[in-house]
């Protein structure tokens, strides 16, 4: 029987746009995955899933989906889009559209549990669209996404853990997913914004080992979540592509060519190591603090200050990347009971 999620690949693929005349940049296809079934345990943030397509895109070719989020980019904080973003070449930046199918999914600790016992994360997920565009050059990355989404039953995690529990873990079936935060339609908009650290402690392009990285900040507003955060990330190793990776799955921001390359590393076989910090302030989020129109007493409160660290590797050969991460968060609602952890699988395809 087919998996319910597959529907939704059709608007996806519908506004997703093909065929960019003369771009020099590929477009890539992304497959993320975070489970904590690598920490031995099902609990929490215990699953994410993401496919996305991000293509080149120039200015005068956008929609006008494209350009109500490039209008609303440069209506936000003095240009997000432009100015705000500080672009060392100003008249070389390059736009990515990117559109994207996430699932995420919660559950409490004890899989017999018909409702969450008081004090564990009730029972909640997620199912979206995600739109996005990116301006960016060599050393800035400016991105506005708009995420479109429900939670409730019509987010099928209750299919999709099933299905994964019974072919893949062999794992007990969750069974108190009739108890889970309430549908409800989510909309959000989403900022993030990268400023590149090329060749840092002295490695260049030519050094056996490099050195790079990136900081971060951002911020969501909507009825999924409110929040704000600061971060960075820095990578070791041979050959690093100019292809990021995002480890975790992160509304807002994807794992692609985040900067322009003068000299791309395509084809070259890279390695490397990568670690980063973020601290996020949270005012809302609907997984915890439940919706804002209807009524759910989710029996717990969001923290406000969240920590998470992450460390991996990471590997390219010619149009392939792949990362492995572990993930580390402090609590996220006030009466967890220690911080959670979680691996991340992240496949890309420049084509």
């Amino acid at each position: 029987m087919m998996h319910p999620l597959l529907k939704y690949l059709l608007p996806m693929l519908l506004l997703t746009p093909v065929g960019l005349q003369g771009a020099e940049r590929a477009s890539h296809l992304v497959f993320q995955i975070d489970n904590d079934l690598p920490e031995g345990s099902d609990r929490n943030y215990t699953n994410g899933l993401r496919l996305a397509w991000l293509q080149p895109i120039s200015r005068q070719s956008m929609n006008q989906l494209q350009e109500l989020l490039a209008s609303l980019g440069d209506a936000m904080e003095g240009s997000f889009l432009s100015r705000l973003a500080t672009f060392n070449e100003p008249d070389n930046v390059e736009y990515d559209w990117g559109t994207g199918l996430t699932q995420l999914m919660y559950t409490p600790e004890d899989p017999a549990a018909l409702s969450a016992p008081p004090g564990q994360r009730p029972y909640a997920a997620w199912l979206g669209l995600e739109f996005s565009l990116h301006a960016k050059d060599t050393g800035f990355l400016s991105s506005i996404q708009l995420s479109i989404g429900t939670t409730g039953e019509h987010a099928f995690a209750r299919e999709t853990q099933e299905w994964v529990h019974r072919n893949i873990s062999n794992s007990p079936s969750f069974q108190g997913w009739d108890s889970q935060v309430p549908g409800e339609i989510t909309v959000n908009l989403h900022l993030d914004r990268k400023t590149r650290f090329a060749d840092l402690w002295g490695s260049t392009r030519q050094s056996l080992v490099q050195v790079d990285g990136y900081w971060e900040w951002g911020a969501a507003v909507g009825s999924f979540r409110t929040n704000a955060y600061v971060g960075g990330l820095l990578r070791a190793g041979h050959n690093l592509p100019v292809q990021y990776v995002i480890p975790r799955i992160q509304l807002g921001s994807y794992s692609h060519e985040l900067f322009l390359d003068p000299e791309s590393r395509r084809g070259h076989f890279s390695i490397y190591a990568f670690a980063g910090l973020r601290g996020t302030c949270v005012l809302h989020d609907i997984t915890l603090d439940g919706p804002l129109f209807r009524h759910y007493d989710s029996q717990v409160a969001s923290e406000s200050l969240v920590g998470d660290a992450i460390f991996g590797i990471g590997m390219g050969w010619k149009r392939f990347t792949l990362t492995l991460s572990r993930n580390f968060q402090s609590e996220a609602y006030t009466t967890q009971d220690g911080g959670h952890q979680f691996g991340s699988v992240m496949l890309s395809v420049a084509l």
